[in-house]
This record gives structure tokens, C-alpha cells and sequence, in this order.
């Protein structure tokens, strides 16, 4: 399974709106590659979603999984400063809530942001579910770039001839916005060492503002 880090600093609204780290000891613009508040519960909502009591569902008869193994982007990544605050801390930031409940389940943070390729390489190794948070412009089959994502990197190191219904790009909502609100789940068979078999894109369905998945074309 497959998310984009939750809400950054953006306007919402027509209202600008900054990030936050988890403590907030660091806010404002001081905080340009963490969360916004509306993210951060985002983040917190998620636990219901993938490790819940009542057992959500993407559809009326496939539950979604609890992740065994978090996988997101280097927060600490050096090569991924900029001028605006430095490596991204969202995809981490996103997946802690959850980590907390897990166990705690440890995230993978050993892969670089541009590592994609070789994090995609890992994971699909696990034995169990896995859950990936990572920065919309790698998830679907092209990268930012026009270059090969994660969805094609999952396929191809799973053996997978097909390509479902992924996505080449990452959905945008009716303003041309990337939604924050999707799921690429990847369904192997019962063995976890095959091929895929079945993609879904689901709807988190979480906070308000969230809509359904687009339709598959």
C-alpha cells in the first residue's frame, strides 16, 4: 500500500497555513517540511484506517490490511537540503501515529527520497504488508519526471506483466490540486511471493473534504 505524506504548508481555503513539528517546538516558517496541523490529523485519523477496531473497508468485501512493515523517505537525508528548511519530514512525520500504536513498529527511513527504486526493491521482499509513505510525484507509474515511480517499480520486481488501472500520474481533485485523501493498494496472492494480482484505488475517507476515488479509465 501506498500514501502521499499528509498536508503540507499550502493555502487551504484562500488561507495560508504553516507547518508544524510533532512537539511543536518548531512552527511557522521555521517548519516548511513538516506538517500542517490539518495534516498531522491526517496522520493521527490514519491509525483508524489501517489499524482499526472495526475493521474498515476499501470495498464491501476487501478490508484493507494492518501494515507490518512502514516504509517513508529519509527525513534526515542531506542531499535533499534546500533553501526552504532542509530534507522533507513529512512521509515520516505521517506514518509516527501509527508506528506508536503498531508495537511500536519501527519505520524504514533508509532510503533517500530519489531511492525509490531500491526502496521499492526492499519492500516487496518483506514477509507481510507493507505500507509506503512517500511525496505524490514518485507513487504512480512516471515519477515527477516522466520517468519510471514506485507503481512500476512494484510491478516489475514483483514479475508483473500487467498494469491494472494504476495511474500514470497522481490523481488531482476538480481544482487541479494532488489529493492527499488516496491509497494505491497492491494485492499479491496468499503466498506474498507472487506476482500482483489485483490494484485498487481507494479513498481514505477520513477528514472533511475528502472524496471518493476517481474512476477507473
Amino acid at each position: 500500500m501506498v500514501i502521499r505524506h499528509a498536508e503540507k504548508p499550502d493555502k487551504y481555503n484562500g488561507q495560508q497555513y504553516n507547518g508544524v513539528n510533532l512537539t511543536g517546538s518548531t512552527c511557522g516558517s521555521d517548519a516548511s517540511k513538516d506538517l500542517v496541523t490539518l495534516g498531522w490529523q491526517r496522520a493521527g485519523a490514519l491509525v483508524t484506517l489501517f489499524a482499526p477496531p472495526w475493521g474498515p473497508k476499501i470495498s464491501a468485501t476487501s478490508p484493507l490490511a494492518t501494515p507490518q512493515y512502514l516504509y517513508a523517505s529519509n527525513p534526515s537525508d542531506s542531499t535533499d537540503a534546500s533553501s526552504d528548511g532542509g530534507p522533507s519530514q513529512r512521509p515520516y512525520e505521517t506514518l509516527l501515529p501509527l508506528s506508536a500504536l503498531l508495537g511500536p513498529l519501527k519505520i524504514n527511513t533508509n532510503f533517500k527520497k530519489k531511492d525509490f527504486k531500491d526502496m521499492v526493491k526492499d519492500a516487496v521482499t518483506q514477509p507481510g504488508v507493507v505500507l509506503i509513505a512517500w511525496q505524490h510525484e514518485d507513487i504512480a507509474l512516471e515519477d515527477k519526471d516522466g520517468d519510471h515511480g514506485i507503481s512500476h517499480y512494484i510491478l516489475k520486481e514483483t514479475g508483473t506483466t500487467a498494469t491494472f488501472n494504476i495511474p500514470t500520474s497522481w490523481p488531482v481533485d476538480s481544482q487541479g490540486v494532488a489529493r492527499y485523501d488516496l491509497i494505491f493498494v497492491f494485492d499479491r496472492d496468499a503466498s506474498g511471493a507472487g506476482p500482483v494480482i489485483a490494484f485498487t484505488l481507494a479513498a481514505q475517507m477520513l477528514l472533511a473534504g475528502d472524496g471518493p476515488a476517481p474512476q477507473s479509465t
